[in-house]
């Protein structure tokens, strides 16, 4: 089943939260998004962090490597995880708490890929999703893991007049 956020976070706002309605989504929802990230998002980023490894910057020396190419940042591509999780599922106002995420193929500059966040478990104020980036393109999995994320209660109603 998809994750259609609008229903969901107005639901959210406009409800008063309880444990028993705290969250909008359900245990098998998922949510994804994707992009392709460019030589100039991975120079962005390089001159951000300071990782200028040649490997994901330097065409030539890439050439000499097992990749034959530049690859992208690992983190740019946990940064599309990140991005599921704050705007559709489960969405604003999440605090990320942990990660386990193993890179088990590289990403191209060029190549699109899709972060793919799929609820398996919730307990108190607390959500664990698992993690999957792939390479549409050829079904090539570049990244798995899981999240667990904190649901904060929604602020006390203060609009009563």
């Amino acid at each position: 089943m998809n994750f259609t956020p609008a229903k969901f976070i107005v639901r959210a706002l406009c409800t008063k939260q309880t444990p028993s309605n705290r969250f909008w989504f359900k245990i098998g929802d998922t949510a994804s998004v994707s992009k392709a990230f460019s030589a100039a998002d991975v120079q962005a980023f390089a001159d951000l962090s300071g990782d200028t490894n040649p490997l994901h910057l330097d065409e030539n020396y890439a050439k000499t490597t097992r990749y034959g190419r530049c690859i992208v940042h690992g983190v740019l591509v946990n940064g599309l995880i990140s991005a599921v999780f704050g705007t559709k599922l489960p969405g604003r106002s999440v605090i990320f708490v942990s990660q386990n995420l193993k890179f088990t193929a590289p990403v191209f500059i060029g190549e699109k890929v899709t972060a793919k966040v799929e609820v398996t478990g919730m307990e108190k104020a607390m959500v664990t999703l698992s993690t999957t980036c792939t390479v549409p393109e050829n079904q090539k999995v570049v990244a798995t893991g899981s999240v667990k994320l904190y649901i904060p209660r929604p602020a006390a109603d203060n609009t009563a007049s």
